[in-house]
């Protein structure tokens, strides 16, 4: 049998007090630390939800922000074990988003003392600011983007207008809730298929050289350097814009025309009338004179022929293709503007309906080219020739961006892959004139001819896309692309052009593309929080 001690009982009754306190204590603190935890949950997940409410510029009045930012607050809670979302409020204060939220939890014990449930609070507030803009969007306007890709009935070239219109919407607005009235946003837009479309407007520009230079190479027509607008003149036709792609290296640089250079030069898209069928043992699909005018069997002789072009024979141009069932008069199937139908190019511009216009009157026609796409996208941006219309590179707080979409593989045909291309070209006339002229050099700069198979000519323009991706990103130009149902070969290229794995988009549906858009104006768009 056990006796306690006098000493011994004292301490039992010492503990047996003490005890009560302790628990208490230790309980609170565990609230305390809830509390704590709790606190800084709150605040990073009202921090990210007014950071999304900001970015949805859209919402210009406090219940329409509180109707975004409110479900994210909630969404980012869901991990917050017991506690209450008791209020959340995002209003609008200037160019500041402000967030207010408040929670509540059931304590452990401190209730004892408390009366009630702990209340936690926390503030959050954005500023909407971002770097002056210069966008280029280069944009696929080729035929096949008249076609639908899954679920939607809508063609890839419509859901492109309405995602596009929507990213230029997106960024005006930004520019306009800035913290800095004086956030610029200039916007350019470059459609493009086999050719780009400068514009009719510049045929007397400085840097249009009416003639191929020598420094080209190999000419379409019998007279080296011929001007080509006089031709159409005699002929009672008008250039429509397109143009040739620039002689390598100028190709895939934002070098400024110069007649000082002559290969640097712009040249006119003519495509030549090539001869009458029947009158060769080769069949030809852009014969727009109904009598080559010339005694020769040759068919580059009859093809190449200048004074077929004279004003005397404006009464042998063709009303239509003789392939074409029914004609096609009006359209640009044939003749010297053949397949120049897309719309001319935008350079940057600071207002927003001129651009959505733009887009608005994009239509799809022709192959693909997306090396072409790139440099003229490239030259709307550069503080160069010959728009000249940029900032200086690596100018503070500017940044300049190309969103790159594309449908396909870049093509040019040959007799093997296109009916149209079985004569003696080997190649439809595209923006690098005849294959047969050897203006598209490989990734070893080789030229190519008329034995090149369709595939090396694709690797070809994939290599002359690439090097203009590393060109422009080395001037700190980032880069968007995004790839419409394109091949994994396509996909491969697209990623390697990007600024980074983040920057690029593969699209399976074209119902797709608004989100697309809409993520990339979001990555664009430069917020901040400022407490």
């Amino acid at each position: 049998m056990s006796v306690f001690t006098r000493n011994e009982g004292s301490v039992a009754v010492q503990f047996a007090l003490l005890a009560l306190p302790l628990c208490i204590l230790a309980f609170g603190l565990m609230d305390v630390n809830r509390a704590t935890v709790a606190k800084q949950q709150l605040q990073d997940a009202l921090d990210a939800a007014t950071l999304l409410a900001a970015r949805t510029t859209t919402a210009t009045t406090d219940s329409a922000l509180t109707a975004v930012g409110k479900p994210a607050l909630q969404s980012n809670l869901t991990n917050l074990s017991g506690a209450t979302l008791s209020t959340a409020t995002f209003s609008l204060s200037g160019s500041y988003i402000n967030g207010n939220a408040t929670i509540t939890m059931t304590p452990i014990v401190a209730n004892l003392w408390m009366n009630g449930d702990m209340t936690i609070t926390a503030t959050s507030q954005v500023v909407r600011t971002m770097d002056d803009l210069e966008v280029a969007l280069v944009l696929d306007n080729t035929g096949s983007m008249a076609s639908t890709l899954g679920s939607t009935s809508t063609s890839k070239i419509s859901a492109l207008q309405t995602a596009s219109q929507n990213l230029v919407t997106t960024l005006f607005a930004a520019a306009a809730n800035s913290a800095d009235p004086t956030n610029a946003v200039k916007i350019s837009v470059v459609p493009f298929s086999h050719t780009v479309n400068v514009g009719s407007g510049y045929q007397n520009a400085t840097w249009i050289s009416p003639g191929l230079p020598s420094a080209y190479g190999t000419d379409n027509f019998s007279t080296a350097g011929t001007n080509r607008f006089t031709m159409l003149s005699q002929m009672g036709l008008s250039w429509k814009g397109c143009v040739e792609m620039r002689k390598a290296p100028y190709d895939t640089q934002d070098d400024a025309p110069t007649s000082a250079t002559p290969a640097t030069m712009v040249v006119p898209y003519f495509a030549p009338d090539e001869p009458d069928s029947g009158k060769t043992s080769y069949t030809y699909y852009n014969n727009w004179i109904t009598n080559d005018v010339t005694s020769s069997t040759t068919p580059a002789t009859r093809q190449n022929y200048v004074p077929k072009y004279a004003a005397s024979n404006k009464s042998k141009l063709a009303s239509a293709p003789y392939w074409a069932s029914g004609g096609v008069t009006g359209t640009d199937d044939f003749g010297p503007n053949r397949e120049c139908g897309i719309a001319s190019l935008q350079t940057l511009s600071n207002s927003e309906t001129t651009v959505n216009a733009k887009l608005q009157s994009m239509v799809a026609q022709g192959n693909t080219n997306i090396a072409m796409g790139l440099a003229w996208g490239w030259l709307t941006l550069s503080p160069n020739g010959p728009f000249a219309n940029g900032v200086a590179y690596n100018t503070a707080n500017h940044d300049k961006i190309v969103v790159l979409l594309t449908d396909g593989d870049n093509t040019n045909d040959d007799k093997n892959s296109s009916s149209h291309a079985n004569n003696h070209n080997n190649s439809i006339y595209t923006g690098i004139g005849y294959i047969g002229q050897g203006r598209l050099l490989n990734s070893s700069g080789v030229a190519l001819g008329t034995s090149s198979t369709a595939t090396q000519r694709r690797d070809a323009i994939d290599s002359r896309e690439l090097l203009l991706c590393t060109n422009m990103k080395a001037k700190n130009v980032i880069i968007y692309t995004i790839g419409v149902g394109v091949s994994s070969h396509s996909q491969t290229i697209l990623q390697q052009c990007a600024s980074g794995t983040d920057h690029y988009y593969d699209v399976t549906d074209a119902s797709q593309l608004t989100s697309v858009f809409n993520a990339i104006a979001g990555s664009i768009q430069n917020l901040r929080l400022s407490r």
